[in-house]
């Protein structure tokens, strides 16, 4: 539950970042622009220059033919450009629209030149207008309106405010429909040519200025990437230009360089960067950027955009599925690979949608907030994995060996199996007659002994590459094969034994062990309260090794082994096979052998002559002839007086042959207690 609180936690944290940086700072803001120049110039690219349009650039190149052909320098009579309204009716254009702004007088006989032309255009003719702010210490800020001649609107000509405004990196991605509620250029343009007026509930506004609003533009190309001839060649169009060229075209005329303005005399660059200037593609004119959006109008290609709630919803959406990934997965290759894979999904959707549907969704903001989440819950889960690590390094100190502990903290997660089956190795080892020992020593004596008794036999354990599951007492309990599986597992718990009662037998007299070993299905897993677990095995083969252990006591042995773990380690160690006993509490019965020693243990022979002379007993015992095997136990015994099991056989036989058992009598021996 801690993780799922951590990580609602975390989706705030990431919010609040995103809503900071967002407000305070520019630099999302800006990166998401950029993220839009990306997507329109290089994933979606070019698209076909409209044939409709063309642009006649006042140039370098024509101001350089004026001065020579007709010695007119800059700025040109007004009569020049009336001059190019009847050369153009006369080509065929649909529309002349200007980018130019004709305010205030010139010379009288010049503006009435120019205003006879539009009088006489047979096509509409729309001039620029435009808004100057004007700041005086005195009376502050004062915005001055710049609009063409009476005489030129009086002869007819419509009027389109060419005022455009940057983003805040200063690249020109929206066009202004309005100014104050009147017309911009490419607006009257659009409705000169027979356009309808748009509804603004309809249409996909990006942003407003003031009451008036703004649409994406959606940019043909780059910079001259829509027809362009200079402004001498459509002055002379029979010389230079193919009719084609004008005919039947609406027609831009404006600056494609910085020229002394018309209304104010000043030098003033008229080129901006757009989203195709990401790519390397040149400023593009003030003029082309209005034939764009005239475009954009024309072809109600317009480019929506998702509005800030739906935006958040997106965002919210993202960081929950990115959050439930880190949450949900354990491996971090998973986490990463799936979060990745979430990220680079969204990023292509994003791209197809703009490409084919020409709809903006934010990306930059949800990629960060989807890094944040990432980044916030992969941090607080490693400082819990650390946490959790040096307290499972903690837990299992002193009950593991170092080989172990080291594959436990690089599959920490084999700690937490929830309870599965497993086939493992228990061990169970009890000191013989603790009560007595107890009664000898003083408890500080006896604290020291049993600090070295379990010192001593968990190193031999642990080197055996099995985990010290538990101290009960004076009692010892371990398991191999879980958490860390070994094939071996067995054979390692039998190694173990071995050399634990080499290490008893090197402590003092008193002090004597006996130890069980079962091998079978069993459950594994964390088990207790739910903020005190411990990790251990339960099931039948548990009970049946530690009821093992404690039968060693009638048959006076010190290592006894079932019959599923003497299948497991048959041929590697030196077993005697003891007995069919019935434990307490368990009604099957199981086939047990004494573990004497390896098979490869040098000097051995003794201890495998024991075993075979010992053999001749069980099967007369089996076969229920009690006086034959009366007498084997008693030729065993010459031979070895010191085995306590054989004495325990020829009580049994000597017994069996005064009263022997029923017929039915299935050879199994019950044990009386634990």
């Amino acid at each position: 539950m801690k993780k799922y609180v951590a990580g609602f936690i975390f989706l705030i944290v990431s919010f609040g970042l995103i809503g900071g940086i967002s407000f305070y700072t520019p630099y999302l803001d800006n990166l998401e622009l950029k993220g839009y120049d990306y997507m329109m110039s290089t994933l979606r690219g070019p698209l076909t220059a409209s044939e409709d349009i063309v642009i006649v650039a006042i140039d370098e190149t024509s101001l350089s033919e004026f001065d020579d052909l007709y010695q007119l320098r800059w700025p040109w009579p007004r009569s020049v450009h009336g001059e190019l309204i009847r050369i153009l009716n006369e080509a065929g254009a649909r529309a002349i629209i200007f980018d130019v702004i004709f305010a205030g007088e010139s010379y009288p006989e010049e503006d009435d030149l120019m205003a006879a032309a539009i009088a006489e255009s047979r096509v509409p003719v729309i001039l620029g207008a435009t808004e100057d702010q004007v700041t005086d210490p005195r009376f502050g800020t004062l915005i001055q309106q710049l609009l063409p001649l009476d005489k030129f609107t009086d002869a007819d000509a419509k009027v389109g405010y060419a005022t455009i405004h940057p983003d805040s990196d200063q690249v020109l991605r929206q066009a202004r429909l309005s100014v104050n509620g009147r017309p911009s250029l490419s607006l009257q343009a659009f409705y000169s040519l027979g356009g309808e007026p748009f509804d603004l509930d309809s249409l996909p506004v990006s942003r407003y200025q003031g009451e008036d609003p703004e649409v994406f533009i959606n940019y043909l190309g780059g910079a001259r990437h829509i027809d362009t001839v200079s402004y001498y060649q459509a002055f002379q169009y029979q010389d230079y230009l193919a009719l084609e060229r004008l005919q039947d075209k609406i027609v831009f005329v404006g600056r494609a360089m910085a020229v002394d303005d018309l209304s104010e005399r000043r030098m003033e660059k008229d080129s901006f960067p757009t989203p195709f200037s990401l790519v390397g593609s040149a400023l593009m004119p003030g003029t082309e950027v209005h034939a764009n959006g005239l475009a954009t109008l024309l072809e109600g290609n317009f480019i929506d955009q998702t509005t800030l709630p739906q935006i958040w919803i997106v965002m919210v959406l993202l960081a929950v599925l990115i959050s439930a990934i880190v949450i949900g997965f354990s491996s971090f290759k998973w986490k990463i690979l799936l979060s990745i894979g979430v990220m680079l999904g969204y990023l292509v959707g994003v791209s197809l949608i703009f490409v084919h549907l020409s709809y903006w969704l934010y990306s930059v903001q949800p990629m960060f907030v989807m890094l944040s989440v990432f980044g916030l819950n992969t941090l607080y889960q490693y400082r819990q994995g650390e946490k959790e690590r040096a307290h499972i390094r903690k837990a299992l100190t002193g009950y593991v060996s170092k080989q172990v502990m080291q594959e436990v903290m690089k599959h920490p997660d084999a700690l937490e199996l929830g309870g599965i089956q497993v086939n493992a190795t228990v061990l169970f080892s009890d000191i013989a007659g603790y009560s007595k020992i107890s009664e000898k020593l003083t408890p500080k004596e006896l604290f020291t002994t049993l600090n070295e008794y379990f010192t001593r036999i968990g190193d031999v354990i642990m080197e055996q590459e099995g985990m010290i599951n538990k101290y009960i007492g004076d009692a010892v309990m371990a398991i191999w094969n879980t958490p860390i599986a070994h094939q071996s597992h067995a054979a390692l718990a039998c190694q173990a034994a071995l050399d634990m009662k080499r290490v008893v037998d090197e402590m003092p007299d008193e002090v004597q062990a006996r130890i069980g070993i079962n091998t079978g299905p069993m459950v594994a897993g964390n088990l207790g309260h739910s903020e005190r677990m411990e990790y251990t095995v339960i099931g039948d083969a548990v009970n049946l090794a530690s009821r093992l252990e404690g039968a060693n006591k009638p048959f006076g042995t010190d290592i006894m082994i079932s019959d599923s773990t003497e299948q497991e380690v048959r041929g590697e160690f030196l077993l005697r096979l003891l007995d069919r006993i019935r434990v307490i509490g368990r009604k099957a019965p199981v086939q047990v052998y004494e573990l004497l020693a390896r098979m490869d243990e040098p000097d051995q022979d003794e201890a495998h002559q024991m075993v075979e002379s010992f053999s001749h007993v069980v099967r007369a015992y089996e076969a229920r002839e009690w006086d034959e095997a009366v007498d084997l136990v008693r030729q065993h015994l010459e031979r070895f007086p010191d085995d306590k099991v054989a004495s325990v056989y020829l009580n049994r036989c000597s017994e069996f042959s005064a009263d022997p058992p029923p017929a039915d009598w299935d050879g199994v021996y019950v044990l009386k207690s634990k």
